[in-house]
């Protein structure tokens, strides 16, 4: 089986350094930013099967990029990892096009489990 390449957009580092640690540990391939721009840019010139995508983050929030990415990306699974957690929250970003999401704290188990379901689910109605 191919080892899925997973695009995390953190801003907070010492986040951004769990979630690869974790990731890594579960065997995922691992790209990490904290600039939603460079996510634009990363997307244009990779090639990634997942996005880990934070909601508050300087300059463009994860609902903007997130639209932005499926006027030009349908083809990348999109998972919000994000401390805003009321119920609006979870709904603007399942509306902007997210495929899953995770409240932030997290467990790790719980990461890699709600990445892992969202590509399965992705994967089987490709």
């Amino acid at each position: 089986m191919e080892i899925s390449h997973i695009l995390v957009a953190e801003d907070d580092p010492d986040t951004r350094e769990l979630m690869e640690m974790v990731l890594r540990r579960a065997g995922f391939q691992v790209t990490s930013t904290g600039d939603p721009y460079e996510v634009l840019e990363l997307l244009a010139t990779d090639s990634f099967d997942a996005l880990l995508l934070d909601n508050w983050m300087p300059k463009l929030n994860g609902i903007e990029l997130c639209r932005l990415i499926r006027s030009i990306n349908d083809d990348v699974v999109i998972v919000f990892c994000s401390g805003a957690v009321a119920e609006s929250d979870k709904q603007a970003a399942f509306g902007a096009g997210a495929d899953g999401f995770i409240g932030k704290p997290f467990l790790p188990q719980d990461l890699t489990a709600t990445l892992s379901s969202a590509l399965d689910i992705y994967i089987a109605t490709k």
